[in-house]
């Protein structure tokens, strides 16, 4: 009688969560974990591969990515698989949009998302009452959604509807995540400070930390993430990520002659061109601006020069634009940044990717245990352990017998997936995609949204995330 699908030999194996960090074995079946060991019998097992000097760990989960119609796009599930991903939180949706997505594109890893508070769009201006923002939450619920994001740095709210949106989702214990910024303040440290402020002493999850620190108000990033540093040490109710990628992400579209985000025109400000429309077509062509589009082989990529104007004049301003606006010593800052008790103050090394061709969780992230920053277990703990405490998703994270069969096996040399696994089955083998569809994590309330949409459905408890339950 057969005991295992698959045995894994060969590999480091590291799971911070139970001590492990050696070469050894892993046993696999029913979409589980059934054992670590070295001696596990290859006779009862369906089938027995290696990977001599690979690095074996539970799944990597991606807790700031883009992947629906507004920012990131469909090819996001497949760059994201061959990037090693097996978990990720869309930061913006629509819901619709990414399930629609997610149906047509799918590459068998496991999705949860947020839905954007945005003025206009999802809610009627910039100053939405705690009523419209409450209906607005279970309607993106009922749709598939575990809460929602402010979007304050691209589509600012007043101050006061950004404190009923918190609020909102917080009573509604749903998942609340803000890209800071206000009517007030815009994507920049007091934009930061005031998010802390609106919130009250709730919990939330602020992203991209590093955003908000590029020498825009006090001149020096360095200092302006050393601030950011020492408000979240005091301000432990909020969760945090970071992303190591040189390049940000933001909308192109233009609207009365000025790009309709507040962050495009940031960036072309930090660049030395007009906060317009034609100031972003100079931007473009003289290569300071980029744009993802895709490529031939599937993947979007980064373009420049008249090539990427062109394109994203053909487009009409809807696609993504990147600017090199991010400071690699803020980064480097957020990676060693420890508490009292020697615990990161930032918890999880995201992308902030998906559909933006910056999914390098591996391929930068595993460098700060390169150079000797973070330990391999540090590196185990920031991109999966913590991830999944910060969403509640207690079967993942670890390699714990009965856990689920989420795992990245990677080449350290290379820093690159060689094998993406989620509940057992192979997702992408050597950037060989294998699988469509996929799973949405969502509440009880999405669960036949989702399942209507012809997707396998997760149920979470957010009772357990780390906004709730704590470290």
């Amino acid at each position: 009688m057969l005991k295992y699908d698959l045995i894994i030999r060969d590999c480091l194996v590291v799971d911070p969560l139970n001590k492990i960090n050696k070469v050894t074995s892993i046993g696999l079946a029913k979409g589980e974990i059934v054992e670590t060991g070295d001696d596990l019998d290859g006779k009862v097992a369906r089938q027995v591969v290696g990977f001599p000097g690979a690095i074996l760990m539970p799944g990597l989960i991606d807790t700031h990515m883009h992947c629906s119609e507004w920012l990131g796009g469909e090819l996001a599930f497949g760059m994201l698989s061959r990037a090693g991903v097996t978990t990720a939180l869309d930061m913006a949706g629509p819901t619709t949009s990414v399930l629609h997505a997610m149906k047509k594109r799918g590459s068998g890893i496991n999705v949860a998302t947020l839905e954007a508070v945005r003025p206009g769009v999802s809610v009627k201006d910039l100053n939405p009452s705690y009523d419209e923002c409450a209906s607005l939450l279970q309607k993106s619920l009922s749709e598939g959604a575990i809460g929602l994001k402010l979007t304050g740095g691209h589509y600012p709210l007043t101050p006061e509807a950004t404190a009923n949106a918190i609020k909102a989702a917080t009573d509604g214990r749903s998942y609340m995540a803000f890209h800071a910024g206000s009517a007030k303040n815009g994507s920049n440290i007091e934009g930061f400070m005031d998010a802390v402020e609106f919130a009250d002493g709730r919990p939330f999850h602020m992203a991209h930390i590093n955003a908000y620190c590029r020498g825009m108000i006090m001149k020096d990033p360095k200092e302006e993430m050393q601030l950011a540093i020492r408000t979240l040490k005091d301000n432990r109710q909020i969760v945090s990520e970071f992303h190591p990628a040189p390049l940000n992400g933001t909308s192109g579209k233009c609207k009365d002659n000025q790009p309709e985000s507040h962050v495009t025109r940031n960036c072309l400000r930090m660049g030395g061109y007009p906060e317009t429309e034609g100031g972003l077509r100079q931007a473009l062509k003289d290569g300071y601006a980029q744009v993802s589009w895709e490529n031939l082989d599937g993947e979007n990529r980064y373009v420049q020069g008249m090539k990427a104007f062109e394109y994203w004049e053909n487009m009409k301003g809807i696609c993504t634009c990147c600017f090199p606006v991010n400071d690699r010593e803020s980064a480097f800052l957020c990676a060693s940044a420890v508490d009292e008790n020697g615990n990161f103050v930032i918890d999880a090394l995201s992308s902030d990717g998906g559909g933006i061709p910056r999914n390098f969780m591996i391929r930068y992230g595993y460098q700060l245990v390169t150079w000797g920053l973070w330990t391999i277990e540090d590196y185990v703990r920031m991109t999966s352990l913590n991830p999944a405490r910060m969403l509640g998703l207690e079967n993942k994270g670890h390699l714990s017998p009965g856990a689920d069969a989420d795992i990245t096996i990677f080449d350290p040399i290379e820093r690159k997936p060689l094998l993406t696994l989620v509940k057992g089955k192979g997702v992408c083998s050597n950037g060989v995609l294998l699988a469509e569809g996929g799973t949405v994590i969502c509440t009880e309330k999405g669960y036949d949204s989702v399942k209507s949409a012809g997707l396998n459905a997760q149920i979470v408890n957010l009772e357990k995330s780390m906004l709730y339950a704590g470290r």
